[in-house]
């Protein structure tokens, strides 16, 4: 029940801020969509986000990015347990990251620079032993940074973004360790301007 409530008030601010971004210029909202490159998961990898962001000037933006990467994690076991990572089951990543990008130009194509600094949230992991019996392993959210350029012609950006986040522990119910997850990635978007 708390989740939904967290869902509906932020639906409902995400929603004031784009009403908002049609009668300041200055506010904008973007959407983006990409994969992750180089991520050895057979699931689909997809990255979605959503940034309001406010020009500070005309070369300096700033945003705050909602963001979730489906299967850009990568497990390693440490073989100490009878359990395996199941590498079947699809991992997320929720991140709510500030951000800051400069423009290079004011021209029609604008490449840009940004960083940001935020909060990134792993999912819990699908753990599997040789009994098919099927645990749930915790993870630690983790403060995490952004490093992205690209550019934007129109209101399209073409982007590339690094993710760096720190490796957490994969823990069993029983607090034993069982490994670690490098949630770090590098990913190929697209966005739009609303």
């Amino acid at each position: 029940m708390i989740k939904l409530q967290k869902t509906i008030v932020l639906v409902s601010i995400m929603c004031l801020l784009t009403l908002n971004a049609q009668e300041d210029n200055r506010l904008k909202v973007r959407l983006d969509a990409g994969v992750p490159v180089g991520v050895t998961s057979e699931n689909l990898g997809l990255l979605l986000s959503v940034e309001p962001k406010i020009g500070v000037s005309k070369s300096m933006v700033i945003g705050l990015k909602f963001g979730v990467a489906l299967n850009a994690q990568e497990f390693e076991n440490n073989n100490t347990t009878p359990f395996d990572v199941d590498a079947e089951s699809d991992n997320a990543i929720i991140s709510f990251v500030h951000t800051i990008d400069y423009y290079w130009n004011e021209n029609h194509a604008r490449p840009y620079v940004g960083l940001g600094v935020g909060y990134f949230s792993l999912s819990q992991v699908s753990l599997a032993n040789t009994t098919d019996e099927v645990q749930e392993g915790s993870t630690k959210n983790r403060i995490g940074f952004l490093l992205r350029g690209g550019i934007d012609v129109g209101k399209t950006r073409f982007g590339l973004e690094y993710n760096i986040i720190p490796k957490t522990d994969i823990q069993l119910p029983n607090e034993q360790i069982l490994g670690t997850i490098d949630s770090t990635y590098l990913g190929l978007t697209i966005g739009f301007t609303i």
